[in-house]
């Protein structure tokens, strides 16, 4: 999902800030993924610990829906 963040960044932020806000991005994909890691060290059933990982990927998705779909229709006439 990196670089789907990566390029809806390029094409959303104004260009002077376009390098800070892609490295603000990855900054905190690093980070999220560290912090992933870090809890597949916690003492729980690898069941009920797949279930603590499954927002993050859940809440990517319904986030990226806003940015992707269009949410407004062509008129009529230009089809």
């Amino acid at each position: 999902d990196s670089p789907q963040f990566s390029s809806l960044v390029s094409q959303t932020c104004p260009p002077e800030t376009k390098g800070t806000a892609l490295t603000i991005v990855n900054c905190i994909g690093f980070a999220i993924t560290i912090g992933s890691i870090q809890l597949l060290g916690v003492p729980l059933s690898e069941q009920y610990l797949f279930l603590l990982l499954a927002p993050g990927p859940v809440f990517g998705l319904w986030s990226m829906l806003f940015h992707v779909i269009p949410t407004h229709r062509l008129p009529e006439e230009t089809l």
